[in-house]
């Protein structure tokens, strides 16, 4: 829950027009009355129902790298949440970064460092933006960055990304629970990735409430993602995460499932002796450097661990003001039946070609 008990009857009214705000806009586009526009070139969606967390942005990367690896020309389109920009900003031209992390949000940030040879757009009006690409360089797929909600624009694909460990059956939409939308609308979706797959969780619970929201036939896939590699930041150094098994670690990080990454530190034998959350996207200050710094130092860390998506939100200047080394903990997505998924991207795009 993201409310107190005591705050929920003032927001009880607000949420449940809010939710009904939510069905009778996806109902428009439904039957037509919303039009939603179309692209020159296929349009693959990744998106969640829920508020963050599920492992969308390592999965965005994982597509858009399989795609540019077999000579697809891959643009992904993105919103760019909470940047300091507004209108179109071009993040990445395929070769080199445009702009900064800040200017482009942290996550298309990531994705363009993650992903060389795919452009990365950001823009509120997705379709504007594709549109301007594809009048100046060839475009054959599009990867729409968290659009499972972008009803405006018309997907060919809609891959939608649950978490295992989410109680599905028991969801409740936002501000009491995290879901985005009520759980009727994965009826859009083509295939659903259930993420986190590798954890415990009730797989027969979970598949038959995404079942009976689901039409006939849709696919349930399951992934996880692997924490393999940490980052040196100032240096760029890589080292592997079983070198720091059994040592003394500081943790930070801005995520919405600050609790996920903490676990994953923890699986790989790395003795967490200090941790701090700040909210979702948090660009850090030099001041909340120096606080983190001072506290593993005096909690004895060898070194200090974020997430990739962190470290986009810290100027590259900061790190040397450190006493302690600052790593950013590198995912790897990985799908049990890559090959199931693989044939579902394919016949989409052998379909719109």
């Amino acid at each position: 829950m993201f409310l107190p008990p005591i705050t929920r009857p003032v927001f009880y009214l607000p949420a449940k027009l809010y939710a009904g705000g939510v069905r009778v806009r996806a109902w428009l586009y439904e039957r037509g009355w919303l039009k939603q526009k179309r692209l020159p070139a296929p349009v693959i969606s990744v998106g969640n129902l829920t508020v963050g967390g599920t492992g969308k942005t390592p999965c965005v990367a994982w597509l858009a790298n399989w795609l540019e690896a077999q000579g697809y020309a891959t643009a992904i389109l993105s919103r760019g949440y909470k940047r300091t920009s507004s209108g179109r900003v071009e993040v990445s031209d395929g070769t080199r970064l445009l702009c900064d992390a800040a200017t482009a949000g942290d996550e298309p940030y990531l994705l363009a460092q993650s992903c060389p040879g795919v452009r990365v757009i950001v823009d509120q009006d997705r379709h504007g933006a594709g549109r301007w690409l594809v009048e100046r360089v060839p475009v054959s797929v599009f990867l729409l960055d968290d659009g499972f909600q972008h009803l405006r624009l018309r997907r060919d694909l809609n891959l939608v990304l649950i978490d295992a460990t989410d109680e599905l059956a028991y969801a409740r939409m936002a501000p009491f629970g995290r879901l985005r939308e009520p759980l009727p609308a994965l009826r859009r979706a083509d295939a659903v990735i259930v993420t986190h797959a590798d954890q415990p969780f009730d797989r027969n619970a979970l598949e038959a409430t995404i079942r009976r929201y689901t039409r006939v036939r849709v696919p349930i896939l399951y992934a996880q993602h692997t924490l393999t590699r940490l980052r040196r930041l100032g240096t760029d150094e890589i080292c592997k995460v079983g070198d720091m098994a059994g040592q003394d670690i500081a943790a930070f990080s801005g995520i919405a499932r600050p609790e996920q990454f903490i676990r994953d530190l923890g699986r790989l034998k790395l003795r967490i002796v200090w941790h701090s959350n700040f909210p979702d996207h948090y660009r850090y200050t030099l001041a909340d450097l120096g606080n983190i710094n001072k506290a593993a130092v005096k909690a004895h860390a060898i070194a200090i661990i974020t997430t990739e998506k962190d470290a986009m939100n810290l100027a590259p200047t900061m790190t040397y003001a450190a006493t302690l080394p600052i790593y950013a903990a590198q995912l790897e997505f990985h799908c049990t039946q890559e090959e199931e998924l693989w044939r579902l991207v394919y016949q989409t795009l052998n379909r719109c070609s």
